[in-house]
């Protein structure tokens, strides 16, 4: 047998070796989680302190399990999604119209770095209380709130997709008489589709977080509402808990953007 054949009808090892790694990896993630929920709930059963400070995964586990049946939990999450949605699309629909507005001008960019520096710099979260002054306890300075989270994380990266195109690209579409529309659906939009997704996916995180924040803050109803209680009663089991379902949220939140960005990641044209 040649070293032709040889190697033509041997195995793959590197195909099988990294098929048997790709197996380890969720493996050593589960074996992670259940350490540390060992670990957690073991800390729990020996330390009273420690229970009373932050729960006990069982405590943890029963407080959700007492949420699933309760009509009035499903009502604070929808007001928490309601916030969240309201806010993400206002804050993204307003970073776009921005971007528009103000990238195809050199004057007005260089006009308006010095103030996006500034508000870049501007703790945000810290500002929930003045926007809670302003409109009040409920939906709407929670959107409010989270929009403001979320303008600069989309106008900042959707102008540097338009800042990343090379001249060269429009010059020549120019020259062959592309007109505005033609320039724009296959230039411009090809550019900036991937950085939206992908500003998207952190703005659709940071949603969810400012509104529960909003409603932690001032609020009757919502997610954010159950972490106010568990800090005021003093139960960890239903502020981890509440916390828990917030996460879950974004995460479920961040895989459908995710497989969004799998779907348009090939119109990244830089």
């Amino acid at each position: 047998m040649t070293v032709v054949e040889e190697a033509v009808l041997a195995p793959d090892r590197s195909t099988h070796g990294t098929s048997r790694r790709s197996w380890l990896v969720p493996i050593a993630q589960i074996a992670l989680w259940v350490s540390l929920l060992g670990a957690w709930q073991l800390a729990a059963a020996f330390g009273t302190s420690v229970e009373t400070l932050i729960g006990s995964p069982v405590l943890v586990f029963e407080q959700l399990v007492e949420w699933i049946p309760d009509p009035g939990f499903w009502t604070d999450v929808l007001v928490t999604l309601r916030s969240a949605l309201l806010g993400f699309v206002i804050g993204t629909v307003a970073a776009c119209v921005a971007v528009t507005l103000s990238w195809p001008f050199e004057l007005v960019r260089r006009f308006l770095a010095p103030f996006l520096v500034v508000a870049n710099a501007i703790p945000r979260i810290a500002l929930a209380p003045l926007f809670i002054l302003w409109f009040g306890i409920g939906t709407t300075s929670a959107a409010v709130f989270v929009s403001s989270l979320i303008f600069l994380i989309v106008y900042l990266n959707v102008f540097n997709g338009l800042s990343s195109i090379d001249p060269v690209y429009a010059q020549n579409a120019r020259v062959l008489g592309a007109g505005a529309g033609w320039l724009a659906s296959s230039v411009y939009v090809p550019a900036v589709a991937g950085w939206l997704v992908t500003s998207l996916r952190l703005a659709v995180i940071w949603s969810v977080l400012g509104a529960a924040l909003a409603e932690y803050l001032a609020g009757s109803s919502g997610l954010g509402s159950y972490l106010s209680r568990g800090n005021i009663l003093g139960e960890p089991a239903l502020l981890v808990g509440a916390a828990i379902v917030i996460a879950l949220i974004s995460l479920v939140a961040d895989r459908l953007l995710a497989s969004i960005e799998r779907r348009y990641s090939q119109w990244r044209l830089f």
